[in-house]
C-alpha cells in the first residue's frame, strides 16, 4: 500500500481517547524515497523524548550550609539499596558532615547520623568511594576526626583535573544494605560546603549489572516526559534493564515492569522505545575469561566482552530475545521497539577508541582472527603470497603487535604490500563489529515477528576520522554491511560533537543520504547541552546560557531533520532536566507546521552537492593519519555547511552504483581505488563538476598507482615534500574570490601536486610554490584538484558556481533546504543576502510573517539565530 494513499495522522491522534489505542506494529516504511516511521501502517513524527531516571543536581557554595531534601523510591529495596554522592568536574574543596537519612513514615534511621567523629574508621564503616584504583585520577579523601562544622572536623575531598583531561565517575557510596520502602517518603539532610561552587548529585540505588535508580531530589524525568505528550511526542526512548541471572537462578522482571510502568504513568499513550545494554554480567566474563577484551597498554579499565566471541553473541542473544519476549507479553501493544546497546557508551564502537590504547589482544579475539583469515584465504600458500611472508600460517597467524599497529612508515596509508595483515586486520575489527550488530538485530526482528522497529548506534563514518591511532580503531567502516542488513529499521547517532554549537552546522556523524538509499532512517540523537544543562558530558564547551539560545539550537537541529528526513529524539544526557521547560517543547509543537506537510507529501532529500567517503580508503588510514582525516573528513563539514548551499553525505558505493545524481561531487578520501572503480566514477558523474581532495586514486588495493590519480583527475600529479601542507592562494585564486589558506602547518607525507598547469588553472600554491589546488575544464566537466587536507566555503562556492549550484547565500551561512522550505542558522551578525530561487512570497514559517518577495531578500541575523522559511508554493 502507498503511504500516499494513507489517511494522515499524528501520534497524538492515534493516541487521543480516555484510553491508549492498541498498537501492533511500529516499522520504517518508504514513500518516494523518504523513511518514515509509520504506526499501524499510519506514517507518524518521527520526534521523541529520550531521558531516564535520575536526580536534579544541588548547588552547594563556600557558605556552609545544610541541606534537607525529601523523596519517595520508585521500587521497594529491603536490603540493597545503596546512596550515591557525585560532585561534578570542577577542581576544588567538598566538606561533608552530619549525613542522615529518616523514614518520615514511622521516623526510624536509614542512615543513622554520621558525623565521621573517629575519623576514617567511621567512613569505611559504612562508605567508600570508586575508583579506587589509579583509574581515580582526580579526588583525594581524609576524614578529620572530631565533631564541628567548619570544616575542621568531617569528610573532606579534594579535586584536582585528571592529567588526561577525562574525568571519572568519582562519587562516594554508602555499602549497599540501606532498605526502602515504595510508598514511603525519605528525609535526606547533611551539612556541606564547596570551594569554589559547584554542583553535588544525590541518588539512591539498587546495584546490579545495571544500577536501578530508586530516587533522590525532585526526578524531572516523569515531568519531562509529560511535556513532551503535551507538545505531541508520545515515543519515549529511556534504559531498561536486561536481567542475565546465573543459569540456576529465576529471572526477576520487578524493575523492568518498573522502569516501563514509570513511563506510562506519566504517559498512557506513550509508545515505548527501550534502551538495553548488551553487555555480559560479572559471572558471565569470570567464566569466560578468553572472551574478555584486553589492551595493549594501561589498566584494563574497560571491563567488556569479545564481539566476535560466538559464545557472547548466543547468550547475550538469549537474555535479548527473553527480555523481548517479556515486554511484549506485558506491554506489547504499548511498545514501538527495540534499541540494543554495547561496547564504547553503547554505540558499537570499540572501547576506548578515542583514547590510546589499542584492543584485540584477548584469547578470544585471536581465535576469531585466525577463523576470519581462514575464511578469507583457505590456505597458507595463499595467505603466504597475500602478505609476502612465506613464514604466515593459518593456525598460528597472530594479531599485530602494537608496536607495528602504531607505526606509519609508509606516512598517511598503510602500505598494500608491506603492510596488508594491518589492512587485513582493519577489516576484520569492522566486520566482526557489523557482523555483531546485524547478529543482535536479527534476534530482535525474530522476538518481535517482525512487528517493531529495531534500532542500532552504527556508521560513524565522518566522525571517526578524527581518532589519532586511526580510523579503522573504530570498528564503524562496514557500514554498507550493516545497511544491507534486512533486519534494522533506524541507525543513529548523537549530532556530532564537532560544529555543534551556536552559529554552527550540527552535521551528521554518518554518510546520511546512503541511510535513506538502503531503505532505512537515520535518526539524531540531540543531546544538546540546553541552559539547564549539567555535568562534564561531550559536547558541554557548545553549552549555551539560555533559552532564546536553547531554541535557537533546537530549531536549527529538529528543522535539519525534518528537511533530510531523519528522526530524533531530545535528550536529557545528564537525566537531570535538559528539557525541562515547556518552552523547549513549545518550539516542537511549533515545528509541526513543518513536519505535518513533509508527512503527507514527503520529498526526498536530493541536494546538488555531495560530500563522499570511502570506507575502504580510511581502514587504510595509519596511526597519526588524523593529521589528514581530521581536517580533510572530519572538520571539512563545516566549510561544507557553510558554502551557502544544502550538501548531502554519501558512501562512495552508491556513487559508483549510479544511485547519487547530483551537480557537484565532492570526493573527501577516494584514495583506494581499484581500475574498476575509477571507470564507474567516471562514468557517473560525467559531465558534472568534480572535487579530488588530498590524494585521489593513490592506491590501487595492492599497489601505490600515481599514474592512476592523472586518470581519475586529468590532472598530472606528482608526488613533493613541501615543509608543511598549507596552501594560500594564487592571483588567479583572488580573483575567484578565494582569501584565506588552508591546510596543516605541518609536513605530511604522501603529498601532491598538480603540475603542468597553467597559471589561471592554479588557484592556490604550497609554501614551494607548486600548485596545491588545480582548477580545470574536461571534456567531462569541471575538475578541481585540491592537494592539502581540507576545504574552505569560498572554494566551495567557486566550484559550486562552475556546477550551476544554486547558492541560497552568497556569504557563510548554515543553509538547509528541500522542496519550497529553507532553514538558516546565521554563523555571523549581520544581513544575509537570500535567493530562494522561487518566485512568491517568503514566509516565516514558524511566525506566519510575510518578510518579502522571491526569490531574493535581505535578513537581519544575528550570530545563532534561526528561520525556517517556505517561499513560493507549499511544495
Amino acid at each position: 500500500m502507498s503511504v500516499r494513499r494513507l489517511a494522515f495522522v499524528t501520534l497524538a491522534v492515534i493516541c487521543s481517547g480516555a484510553s491508549a489505542l492498541a498498537v501492533e506494529t511500529v516499522r520504517v516504511g518508504m514513500s518516494g524515497g523518504v523513511p518514515q516511521i509509520l504506526v499501524d501502517e499510519k506514517p507518524v513524527r518521527a520526534r521523541m523524548f529520550w531521558g531516564a531516571p535520575g536526580s536534579r543536581p544541588l548547588s552547594i557554595e563556600p557558605g556552609a550550609k545544610t541541606i534537607s531534601i525529601e523523596f519517595s523510591p520508585t521500587e521497594d529495596e529491603p536490603e540493597r539499596a545503596t546512596m550515591h554522592l557525585r560532585f561534578g568536574s570542577t577542581p576544588g574543596n567538598v566538606y561533608l558532615d552530619d549525613i542522615r537519612v529518616v523514614d518520615l513514615e514511622d521516623n526510624t534511621d536509614v542512615v543513622p547520623l554520621c558525623g565521621f567523629e573517629t575519623g576514617a574508621e567511621s567512613f569505611r564503616r559504612n562508605w567508600t568511594f570508586w575508583p579506587t584504583d589509579e583509574a581515580n585520577t582526580v579526588a583525594k579523601i581524609e576524614v578529620r576526626p572530631g565533631c564541628g562544622c567548619d570544616g575542621s572536623a568531617g569528610l573532606h575531598v579534594q579535586f584536582q583535573a585528571p592529567p588526561d583531561g577525562r574525568w571519572p565517575d568519582f562519587h562516594i557510596y554508602h555499602h549497599p544494605n540501606l532498605s526502602l520502602r515504595r510508598g514511603h517518603r525519605y528525609r535526606v539532610t547533611f551539612w556541606v560546603r564547596a570551594e569554589p561552587q559547584r554542583e553535588l548529585t544525590i541518588a539512591f540505588y539498587r546495584p546490579g549489572q545495571q544500577f536501578t535508580f530508586l530516587g533522590g531530589p525532585p526526578n524531572p524525568f516523569v515531568n519531562q516526559i509529560k511535556m513532551a505528550a503535551a507538545a505531541g511526542v508520545n515515543l519515549v526512548s529511556f534504559p531498561v534493564s536486561r536481567p542475565w541471572p546465573r543459569p540456576e537462578e529465576e529471572v526477576d522482571w520487578k524493575t523492568v515492569d518498573s522502569q516501563c510502568q514509570m513511563v506510562l504513568d506519566a504517559n498512557p499513550n506513550a509508545l515505548l522505545l527501550p534502551r538495553i545494554g548488551m553487555g555480559a554480567p560479572n559471572w558471565w566474563r569470570e567464566a569466560h575469561p578468553d572472551d574478555v577484551m584486553v589492551w595493549d597498554q594501561g589498566p584494563q579499565k574497560h571491563v567488556d566482552t569479545v564481539v566476535a566471541s560466538p559464545d557472547f553473541r548466543r547468550d547475550s542473544a538469549e537474555r535479548l530475545a527473553a527480555l523481548i519476549q517479556h515486554l511484549e507479553e506485558k506491554f506489547g501493544d504499548r511498545v514501538a521497539g527495540y534499541h540494543p546497546c554495547g561496547q564504547n557508551t553503547g554505540e558499537w564502537f570499540y572501547q576506548e577508541t578515542w583514547g590510546p590504547a589499542l584492543n584485540g589482544y584477548s584469547e578470544g579475539s585471536r581465535k576469531a582472527w585466525r577463523k576470519w583469515l581462514r575464511d578469507r584465504y583457505q590456505d597458507d600458500q595463499t595467505l603466504q603470497a597475500v602478505w609476502g611472508d612465506s613464514r604466515a600460517t593459518l593456525a598460528t597467524a597472530d594479531v599485530p603487535s602494537s608496536s607495528v599497529r602504531r607505526a606509519a612508515p609508509a606516512g598517511v596509508f598503510r602500505d598494500p604490500i608491506a603492510e596488508r595483515p594491518l589492512i587485513d586486520f582493519a577489516e576484520f575489527q569492522q566486520e566482526m563489529m557489523a557482523d555483531c550488530v546485524c547478529h543482535f538485530a536479527r534476534t530482535v526482528r525474530e522476538a518481535t515477528h517482525g512487528r517493531k522497529l529495531v534500532v542500532f548506534f552504527y556508521g560513524y563514518v565522518f566522525e571517526f576520522a578524527a581518532i589519532r591511532n586511526g580510523p579503522s580503531t573504530a570498528g564503524h567502516y562496514a557500514l554498507r554491511r550493516v545497511l544491507d542488513c534486512p533486519d534494522i529499521d533506524v541507525l543513529c547517532s548523537p549530532i556530532s560533537y564537532f560544529d555543534r554549537g551556536l552559529g554552527q552546522s550540527a552535521p551528521a556523524m554518518t554518510a546520511a543520504e546512503s541511510i535513506a538509499l538502503a531503505g532505512k532512517m537515520w535518526l539524531y540523537e540531540d543531546d544538546t547541552r540546553t541552559y539547564l544543562g549539567t555535568g562534564n558530558f561531550p559536547g558541554w564547551q557548545d553549552g549555551v546560557d539560555s533559552i532564546e539560545k536553547t531554541n535557537r539550537e533546537l530549531v536549527r537541529n529538529t528543522a535539519q531533520c525534518a528537511l533530510r528526513n531523519f528522526g530524533t529524539w531530545w535528550m536529557d544526557l545528564g537525566a537531570t532536566g535538559w528539557f525541562e521547560d515547556t518552552r523547549m517543547w513549545d518550539q516542537m509543537a511549533r515545528l509541526r507546521a513543518l513536519d505535518e506537510p513533509l508527512l503527507k507529501a514527503p520529498i526526498p532529500f536530493r541536494p546538488e552537492v555531495a560530500a563522499v567517503v570511502d570506507e575502504q580508503s580510511m581502514i587504510r588510514v595509519a596511526s597519526g593519519g588524523d593529521l589528514v582525516t581530521r581536517p580533510g573528513v572530519y572538520e571539512v563539514r563545516r566549510p561544507l555547511g557553510r558554502m551557502g548551499a544544502p550538501y548531502g553525505q554519501y558512501l562512495l558505493d552508491d556513487v559508483t552504483a549510479g544511485r547519487v545524481d547530483t551537480k557537484m561531487y565532492v570526493f573527501l578520501n577516494a584514495w583506494c581505488l581499484s581500475p574498476d572503480q575509477r571507470r564507474q566514477i567516471l562514468d557517473a558523474t560525467r559531465g558534472k563538476v568534480r572535487v579530488w581532495c588530498y590524494a585521489p586514486g593513490f592506491q590501487e588495493p595492492d599497489r601505490d598507482n600515481i599514474d592512476a590519480m592523472g586518470e581519475l583527475t586529468q590532472f598530472k600529479l606528482a608526488e613533493i615534500s613541501p615543509e608543511k601542507a598549507w596552501a594560500e592562494p594564487t592571483a588567479a585564486g583572488r580573483r575567484l574570490g578565494l582569501t584565506t589558506g588552508f591546510g596543516v602547518q605541518k609536513r605530511v607525507a604522501p603529498m601532491f601536486a598538480a603540475v603542468n598547469v597553467k597559471p589561471e588553472e592554479t588557484l592556490a600554491t604550497y609554501p614551494d610554490g607548486s600548485a596545491a589546488v588545480a582548477l580545470r575544464q574536461t571534456v567531462d566537466g569541471w575538475s578541481v584538484f585540491v592537494g592539502p587536507p581540507g576545504l574552505t566555503s569560498e572554494l566551495l562556492r567557486v566550484a559550486a558556481g562552475k556546477a550551476g549550484v544554486h547558492l541560497f547565500t552568497d556569504s557563510n551561512c548554515n543553509v538547509y533546504a528541500n522542496g519550497s522550505y529553507v532553514v538558516l542558522h546565521a554563523s555571523q551578525d549581520g544581513p544575509v543576502q537570500v535567493d530562494t530561487g522561487r518566485q512568491g512570497r517568503i514566509v516565516d514559517l514558524l511566525s506566519g510573517e510575510q518578510l518579502g518577495q522571491g526569490p531574493k531578500m535581505s535578513l537581519s541575523m544575528q550570530l545563532g539565530e534561526t528561520r525556517v522559511l517556505i517561499a513560493g508554493d507549499a511544495r
